[in-house]
């Protein structure tokens, strides 16, 4: 009852707002194709069929393999975890959905492993948080850098946090044999139609938040930004742009919530077998770990200035970021997170019994 409820709601809220804020909805519209016939075409198109030959392949077990040790600190044992957690770390969220998705239905990653996977690799892309969010909107490409890092290191520590506070479940089906693949065979023309298919749903979904966050904007300016946060992480990072000072941190809050749309287009690429509350605890997690990341990542070469510096009238911009700083911070970060995680016992660990 409350499920239609609220569906008879947004229906009625979807024919308002083309009535209510024609020209804001008609533009915001506008922008989404746009988006998805530009950036968004390039960033995740290609990055969807990438993400199915890598998984169906194997070839994702052999590209991910350094990427295994922090795959397990969410859980992920599986030889394909690591190619998974690449392809959201280099194609975005949906790419890794697809890679979870395609090693699920393939039998070479469990439902229960993917479920904790989902936190550490839903992110938002390099490209689009590089380039689009830190040199196209703040002004200044190290300010993507340090939001892209920020959410990738917020990811994986709440992924390692959930598996902690996680109850072991019981047991589960195990595995189909190596070779037994459940999928037909690979062919390149199914891949390209399933990936064509796929990228348009996602539009889809764009389209639709995209017209509710201009709309509301429009007929409620005191709800705009809030619902762009919630709603379409796009249309989030674009109005939290636009708010001078605070810029740079409601990016990075809208880059850590990704909005509804994100998860609605997760849910649709995933089976219905990988279940979706650790995605949706980790949200709660993502958001404090993200913004305290992000300050930290401040304090290196390069950031004393504020992320928003490029929006006042006389822009600032910030240095960027040397690329061994970058990198060694980075592994410095994971490094820490991993041996935090090997020193803390997992659960159900036993205490070996001292030898006499």
């Amino acid at each position: 009852m409350y499920r239609r409820c609220v569906f008879v709601l947004l229906a009625l809220l979807t024919a308002a707002l083309p009535f209510a804020a024609p020209a804001a909805c008609a533009r915001a519209l506008r922008e989404g194709l746009a988006l998805c016939g530009g950036p968004l075409l390039l960033s995740l198109f290609p990055f969807l069929i990438v993400s199915t030959l890598l998984a169906r392949s194997g070839g994702g077990e052999l590209l991910g393999a350094p990427l295994r040790p922090m795959a397990r600190l969410a859980g992920a044992r599986a030889p394909c975890a690591g190619g998974v957690l690449l392809m959201g770390l280099v194609g975005g969220f949906a790419p890794a959905a697809n890679a979870a998705a395609q090693a699920v239905r393939s039998g070479r990653l469990s439902a229960r492993e993917a479920a904790g996977l989902l936190p550490a690799c839903i992110c938002s892309g390099p490209s689009f948080v590089i380039l689009t969010v830190g040199e196209g909107m703040l002004g200044s490409a190290g300010a993507g850098v340090r939001l892209f890092a920020a959410q990738v290191l917020a990811g994986l520590a709440a992924a390692a946090l959930l598996r902690r506070v996680r109850r072991p479940a019981g047991p589960e089906q195990p595995l189909p044999a190596a070779g037994t693949d459940p999928l037909p065979p690979l062919r390149l023309d199914g891949v390209i139609a399933d990936a064509a298919l796929t990228y348009v749903k996602l539009c889809g979904f764009i389209l639709y938040f995209r017209l509710l966050a201009g709309g509301l904007s429009a007929a409620a300016p005191e709800l705009g930004l809030p619902a762009a946060l919630l709603l379409e992480v796009c249309s989030g990072c674009d109005l939290a742009s636009r708010t001078g000072r605070w810029a740079g941190w409601l990016c990075c809050a809208a880059i850590s919530l990704q909005g509804l749309s994100v998860l609605l287009q997760v849910r649709t690429i995933c089976p219905a077998q990988v279940s979706f509350r650790p995605l949706l605890a980790a949200r709660l997690l993502h958001l404090p770990l993200s913004l305290a990341f992000f300050r930290l990542l401040l304090w290196l070469p390069g950031g004393a200035a504020p992320a928003a510096a490029a929006l006042h009238p006389s822009p600032v911009l910030l240095r960027r970021v040397p690329p061994d700083c970058a990198l060694l911070a980075f592994l410095g970060c994971c490094l820490a997170v991993c041996q935090l995680s090997r020193a803390l016992p997992g659960p159900g660990a036993k205490r070996k019994a001292p030898k006499p």
